[in-house]
């Protein structure tokens, strides 16, 4: 199972992105809303359906009293109706991601251990890449999240400005994946194609010197869906973008297992007998839905 953080340099479909590959992949997946701006699920494709009750914050929170794990299981909502996707709602003030700045280690520990245990996808939505002078900045932003994943995503859209406003962030985030994470060659492009650019797929690889490794369509009607919700939303399995995503989430899970396999990646310990009894209440969940269905 993946573990992918997604990211942009500006705002050019990096949620959009997030939620599609989350409904569309084959396997159970779980989508964790973690940029440092308001996260915009809630109010979006939930249509408000929880306030700040639940989320992020919550976290940092109870990660200073010991108790993460119990507030991330207690904080997951469910996508669909059988519990297959999962969510964990972001922020709901920019002025909160600060008191994160200590939890994004042990959160992407967490994340870690839910996709190498639990069975889950995981999706990380680290949002806008923020950086200070010398590189990432290491707590405006959750760049531990991105230090344990296989891959990380950077979204652009195919036209000049978008790979101009890119390239410096794509600098930054080479150095700091060489200095902190798995490496350089985590990094891929997370094309969205929007019908005002013209620069193919191959173009943009070579100027940012990145490999594309999906490509998902500008599709109008989905992104209104995720981003306002909607009263009669349409059949998720209709729209192109979805279509498209399921396709390409694919290609990233064998993108993944391919560099499993070269690095040798080893599973990571279970931290605590708390995690452990997390991950077997959320498999148990997720298999009794399977063997009811």
């Amino acid at each position: 199972m993946p573990m992918v953080a997604v990211v942009s340099a500006h705002s050019c479909g990096a949620t959009v992105s997030s939620l599609a590959l989350t409904l569309a992949g084959t396997r159970p997946t779980l989508l964790a809303e973690c940029g440092t701006s308001v996260g915009s699920v809630r109010t979006g494709y939930r249509v408000g359906e929880w306030g700040g009750e639940v989320g992020l914050w919550h976290l940092a929170q109870a990660d200073r009293q010991g108790e993460l794990a119990e507030a991330f299981e207690a904080h997951l909502r469910r996508l669909d109706r059988d519990g297959d996707r999962l969510w964990l709602p972001g922020l709901t003030d920019p002025l909160q991601a600060g008191a994160l700045a200590q939890t994004w280690e042990p959160l992407g520990l967490l994340l870690q251990t839910m996709d190498q245990h639990a069975g889950y996808d995981v999706i990380a939505d680290c949002g806008r890449v923020v950086l200070e002078p010398g590189g990432v900045h290491p707590s405006l932003f959750p760049a531990p999240l991105l230090w344990r994943a296989d891959l990380v995503l950077l979204v652009v859209r195919n036209s000049i400005t978008s790979v101009a406003q890119t390239s410096p962030v794509v600098r930054a985030l080479k150095t700091a994946l060489e200095q902190h994470g798995t490496g350089v060659d985590s990094l891929r492009l997370l094309l969205v194609k929007d019908s005002a650019g013209n620069l193919s797929s191959s173009e943009i690889g070579a100027r940012l010197q990145v490999p594309v490794v999906a490509a998902l369509p500008w599709d109008e009607k989905a992104a209104r869906l995720f981003t306002h919700g909607s009263d009669r939303a349409p059949k998720l399995a209709s729209l192109t973008l979805v279509k498209q995503a399921r396709e390409e989430s694919r290609r990233i899970a064998a993108d993944v297992q391919a560099r499993r396999t070269r690095l040798g990646t080893a599973q990571a310990r279970m931290s605590s007998p708390v995690v452990a009894g997390l991950v077997q209440r959320l498999t148990a969940q997720r298999q009794g839905v399977a063997v009811r269905g």
